[in-house]
């Protein structure tokens, strides 16, 4: 039945008040409206919801069955209307984000912070994992969407580009090239090089990298996280190709340019194909676009 809504409204508003004319004059209705309302709705159900007499209204044995299931959907109703528009002005929600580890580490959390100062009623969970994780969870719809490398895109997913990171050698202040201000792929050919490991998006370029260069690649110390192995340079223990935006602005490693036309990488928004964002995610990602376009692109 059409307005069904509103003629449950116009039901318990007789129901509560006991009166036609009272609950007539609370929904701003005439009382001749008010009743063919109700008459509707008691042919719609099949049952007789009210006793009329010229003193009083009451319930029958079917009002009194059925009033306290049309209280609770309109109170279903109510919590839905107002939860979704909580959810549009985004006063509450949860936004599940996977990320490469060097962007969890680098050029997200301003954004991340700037978002939660913002809206703080909407929850960001954020999980750091490898590029071929990031895109099994936005497949599986486990995350809103995913920041990343591209890789095949065939299966469903989409991918725009957000950013573009380069990789730069990262030296201790006192290593002997840490006075260069740039350097060639070839001069690093056979130096050890502590690499990320071997399910790393950044593992896979460096290799590519100097395989297409027909380069040797000398692995030296190995660990599954780039701020490991930061710190691993840090301590001296050697250098390593990371992304730029691992840098944990410390001060104590310094970045030298790598001279060469492959080391700049595409980061973007990996998204399921044909799926829309909800009101959160599309804030976010509005964020971050805009602090992302607001700093330097990497050139070479």
């Amino acid at each position: 039945m059409k307005n069904s809504i509103q003629h449950i409204r116009a039901f318990l508003a007789v129901a509560n008040s006991g009166s036609f004319a009272k609950a007539a004059i609370e929904l701003n209705l005439s009382p001749s409206a008010l009743t063919v309302q109700i008459q509707q709705l008691e042919e719609w159900l099949g049952v007789t919801l009210l006793e009329r007499s010229p003193r009083q209204v009451s319930l029958t044995a079917a009002g009194q069955n059925n009033r306290g299931a049309m209280e609770k959907l309109l109170l279903d109703l109510d919590n839905i209307v107002s939860g979704s528009r909580d959810l549009a002005a985004l006063r509450r929600g949860v936004v599940t984000i996977a990320a490469l580890p060097s962007l969890c580490s680098g050029a997200l959390p301003p954004i991340l912070k700037a978002f939660r100062e913002q809206f703080p009623g909407v929850e960001i969970r954020l999980r750091d994992v490898v590029a071929q994780r990031i895109d099994a969870l936005v497949r599986e719809g486990e995350v809103d969407f995913g920041l990343g490398v591209r890789a095949r895109m065939s299966h469903g997913l989409d991918f725009q580009v957000v950013m573009v990171d380069r990789l730069n050698l990262f030296v201790p202040l006192d290593h002997a090239l840490a006075k260069r201000h740039s350097i060639t792929l070839s001069e690093l050919s056979g130096e050890p090089i502590i690499l990320t490991g071997r399910d790393s998006s950044v593992r896979e370029r460096v290799e590519q990298l100097f395989s297409d260069g027909g380069l040797t690649l000398t692995p030296g110390l190995e660990a599954n996280y780039m701020s490991t192995v930061m710190a691993l340079v840090r301590q001296g223990l050697g250098m390593t190709l990371l992304p730029e935006s691992a840098d944990e602005g410390r001060g104590d490693l310094v970045q030298v340019r790598v001279e060469h036309g492959g080391v700049n990488r595409e980061i973007g928004l990996i998204s399921r194909a044909g799926f829309g964002l909800s009101p959160a995610a599309q804030r976010f990602v509005e964020m971050m676009r805009a602090s992302l376009s607001a700093q330097p692109l990497p050139t070479g």
